[in-house]
C-alpha cells in the first residue's frame, strides 16, 4: 500500500503489483484467520459437528471433481469409489480430504499425479490419498500434523521455498479425531506419501 501511495497513481506496473501483492496477502490472512477460528471453537468444544448417515462414494466422487477443476498442473484420478454409508459430517468431512489433497498438489511438483482410492472392507472404508511428490522424513511424519509446525521443515524444500500456516494438518486430525478416523502416513522422500484414512461404516 506504501509503494502504491507513492507510485501507483503515475506508474501501471507498480499499480498491478501492489494490488496483486494485497489481494494475495488478503487472502492468506482471511485463511490463516478461518483456520484459527475453527481450532479456537474445536478447543472450547464449540465446533458443532452435524453427523447423518451419508453415503461416501457420492461425497469422494464429488470432492475428486472439485479437485480436477483446480488442479491446473497436476493430474488427479479416482481410483476406486466403493459404496458404503457413515454416519459423518459432510462439510468436516470434505473439508479434511481437501486439506491432504490440497497438501498433496503444494509438495508435488507441476506435472505429478494425485490418487484417490475408496476400498471397502467389511466394517470400514480404507481411504488412500496418494501423490508422487517429494515425499516427508520419517521422523516427521507426525510432528506434521502438530499446530504450527511448517510442513517445509518436514519435506524438502521445493524451489524458492513452500510456505504454510502449519495447520490445515492438525485440523484435518481433529475431524479424523471426532469420527473415530485414523490416519496412517506412508511416505518416503523423493517418492511420495500417501495418507491412509480408516472410516468405520454403519452397522
Amino acid at each position: 500500500s506504501d509503494m502504491l501511495s507513492r507510485w501507483g497513481r503515475q506508474d501501471e506496473r507498480a499499480l498491478d503489483e501492489g494490488i496483486s501483492a494485497i489481494r494475495s496477502e488478503a487472502e492468506d490472512m482471511q485463511e490463516l484467520i478461518e483456520k484459527l477460528l475453527f481450532l479456537a471453537r474445536a478447543d472450547q468444544n464449540r465446533q458443532v459437528l452435524h453427523k447423518e448417515p451419508c453415503e461416501l462414494s457420492e461425497l469422494v466422487g464429488d470432492v475428486a471433481k472439485k479437485m480436477k477443476l483446480i488442479a491446473k498442473e497436476h493430474t488427479i484420478d479416482l481410483l476406486q469409489n466403493d459404496e458404503g454409508t457413515a454416519v459423518i459430517d459432510q462439510v468436516t468431512i470434505k473439508q479434511m480430504m481437501r486439506i491432504f489433497l490440497e497438501n498433496s498438489m503444494k509438495y508435488t511438483p507441476a506435472g505429478g499425479r494425485i490418487t484417490i482410492a475408496s476400498i471397502r472392507t467389511d466394517k470400514e472404508m480404507r481411504m488412500e490419498l496418494a501423490d508422487n511428490g517429494i515425499g516427508i522424513a520419517k521422523e516427521n511424519q507426525q510432528k506434521v500434523f502438530e499446530r504450527f509446525y511448517r510442513v517445509d521443515s518436514s519435506r524438502t524444500k521445493a524451489e524458492g521455498g513452500i510456505g504454510g500456516t502449519g495447520l490445515g494438518l492438525s485440523i484435518a486430525r481433529w475431524i479424523a479425531e471426532q469420527h473415530e478416523i485414523a490416519i496412517a502416513v506412508e511416505s518416503e522422500l523423493g517418492k511420495g506419501t500417501k495418507i491412509i484414512l480408516t472410516i468405520p461404516l454403519a452397522e
